[in-house]
C-alpha cells in the first residue's frame, strides 16, 4: 500500500486530456476509480496488488462493476491510449509514475540542500538563499505617512486628487474617471473641505471595509451630523453650515451605482 495519503491532482490537465475525453462517461468513471487503486499500489501508479497485475474479475469486485463491463471499458480506454502497459502486462498511469519520480527526486535534492542546478559555485561565499531585504508593508507605510499630513507648501485639494483618487481606486477597483467623479461629489458635499475628506479616506484605507464606498458615505454623513459642523450662521446664506451641507448631501444621487 502506498505511504502517500494524498497527491497533487491537476484538474485542468485531467479536463484537457483529449484521449480520456474521447472515451464514454462510463469509461472515464472507471478510470477515476482505477487512479485511486493505482495511488495505493506498489509500485506506485501501477494497477497491481502484491506485485501482481489485477485481473478483470478482481477489478470487478473492487469497483463494483460486472467483469464483462470491466473488459469492455478497459478495451475502450486502451484503444484511446489513456493508459500504458508494462513488460509484465501491468496497466499503469504514465502521469502517476512521472509525478512519483519527480517527488522522489525533489526529496533527494532536499536532503542535499536543493536542486544542483540552483547551487552557487564554490567561489561564492553566500549560500543558496539570498539575503533578506526588509520591505515596508503597505499598511505600515500608510501608518508612518498619514494621508492627512501636508507639507508647508502643500495644497490639500491637489493632494486629495492625487493620492486620494489612487487609494479609492485601489480599494474599489473602479476606473480612475469614475473615482474622480466620486471624490468630486464628496468634496462638493463637504464644501471643498479637502482635509476632512482626506481624513475619512485615510480611515477607510486602514479599516479596509468590504464595501468602501458605502463606508465612506456613512462616515461623511456622521461627520456632517456631528457638532463639528454646527457653527454660526453663514453671512451669505443666512443658514447654519450644518444645514447647508445636509441639504447638499440629500441632493446627491446614489453613488454606489456609478
Amino acid at each position: 500500500m502506498s505511504r502517500r495519503r494524498w497527491s497533487k491532482f491537476w484538474w485542468q490537465d485531467y479536463e484537457q486530456d483529449a484521449a480520456l475525453r474521447l472515451c464514454s462517461l462510463a469509461a472515464q468513471g472507471l478510470w477515476m476509480r482505477l487512479l485511486c487503486l493505482m495511488h495505493e499500489a506498489e509500485p506506485y501508479g501501477h494497477l497491481c496488488l502484491n506485485g501482481q497485475p489485477l485481473q478483470p474479475r478482481q477489478l470487478a469486485v473492487m469497483t463494483g462493476v460486472a467483469a464483462r463491463q470491466v473488459v469492455r471499458l478497459m478495451a475502450e480506454l486502451g484503444q484511446a491510449g489513456v493508459y500504458s502497459t508494462s513488460a509484465e502486462g501491468c496497466v499503469f498511469s504514465r502521469r502517476l509514475v512521472r509525478d512519483q519520480i519527480a517527488s522522489e527526486q525533489g526529496t533527494a535534492w532536499g536532503r542535499t540542500g536543493g536542486s544542483p542546478g540552483l547551487k552557487r559555485s564554490a567561489g561564492q561565499a553566500r549560500g543558496l538563499t539570498p539575503p533578506h531585504i526588509p520591505q515596508e508593508a503597505e499598511a505600515e507605510a500608510e501608518t508612518d505617512s498619514p494621508f492627512t499630513t501636508f507639507g508647508p507648501e502643500g495644497d490639500a485639494r491637489e493632494h486629495l486628487f492625487i493620492k486620494g483618487v489612487a487609494i479609492v481606486q485601489r480599494m474599489t477597483g473602479r476606473p480612475e474617471r469614475a473615482v474622480r467623479v466620486l471624490v468630486g461629489r464628496w468634496l462638493k458635499v463637504l464644501h471643498d473641505d479637502a482635509a476632512t475628506l482626506s481624513s475619512v479616506l485615510c480611515e477607510c484605507s486602514r479599516f479596509r471595509p468590504a464595501e468602501p464606498v458605502a463606508w465612506i458615505e456613512g462616515a461623511l454623513r456622521r461627520r456632517l451630523e456631528s457638532t463639528v459642523y454646527q457653527g454660526a450662521v453663514c453671512s451669505v446664506t443666512g443658514r447654519q453650515p450644518h444645514a447647508v451641507r445636509m441639504d447638499a448631501w440629500r441632493n446627491v444621487p446614489d453613488m454606489e451605482g456609478i
